[in-house]
């Protein structure tokens, strides 16, 4: 029984250690260094519409999607369209050494014609 609950406790540990270190990491990369703003893009749709940003250059990124309606998921794709990373947040930070595009599917609000949603991608420089 000892055995057992010292594999548990580890567990435990090193599930609060990882969740830890995730929003640690973005803490630092949000206050250490400056972001440069790459697009920022705000408009009035009406339905389900994505998203989809120019090739960006290898480095570090920004990520973040708000909408009156709702965010599905922010998609990070490679130059030929595939599939590298997929978030269901409203914000990511990504970092690629190779060039890569940013889609970012809204769900339209209920019963409304038009809604809001916007996108903003940011280079992060360190200062």
């Amino acid at each position: 029984m000892g055995l057992i609950k010292k594999l548990v406790i580890g567990f435990f540990l090193l599930l609060l250690i990882g969740i830890v270190g995730i929003f640690g990491m973005q803490y630092y990369y949000l206050h250490a260094y400056s972001r440069v703003p790459v697009e920022v893009k705000t408009e009035t749709v009406s339905g389900d519409v994505f998203y989809l940003s120019h090739v960006l250059p290898a480095g570090k990124y920004y990520i973040n999607a708000s909408s009156e309606g709702r965010v599905e998921k922010i998609v990070i794709l490679d130059e030929n369209g595939n599939i590298l990373t997929e978030s269901e947040a409203g914000s990511m930070i990504y970092g690629s050494s190779r060039p890569f595009q940013v889609r970012v599917d809204y769900k339209a609000p209920l019963n409304t014609d038009s809604y809001r949603v916007s996108v903003g991608i940011y280079r992060l420089e360190k200062r």
